[in-house]
């Protein structure tokens, strides 16, 4: 008699740990499904940093250049200082 109680509750033992090892499966997937998507997310993350970067770089190299050609323009820059000079002398 003792023997049947026995195979009973290594079946049940075997149910619950083949239940638990299931379980254990299912959240280590769903960890490694996170962090790949926080892998993805660091990877977009990196590629909007180098995009921004030449963006700011082509906006910067714009604005050098105008400035260039707004000091070319100027080539009589110290009309300001000879003229301060005939007011003062």
């Amino acid at each position: 008699m003792w023997w049947i109680i026995m195979i009973v509750l290594i079946g049940v033992a075997g149910g619950f740990g083949s239940d638990y090892l299931k379980h254990k499966r299912k959240m280590e997937q769903i960890r490694l499904d996170v962090l790949d998507r926080e892998i993805e997310l660091e990877r977009i993350r990196q590629e909007n940093f180098l995009l921004e970067n030449h963006s700011m770089r082509e906006e910067l190299e714009r604005i050098r250049q105008e400035n260039r050609q707004l000091y070319e323009k100027d080539s009589d820059r110290r009309w300001l200082i000879d003229e301060t000079k005939e007011k003062e002398g």
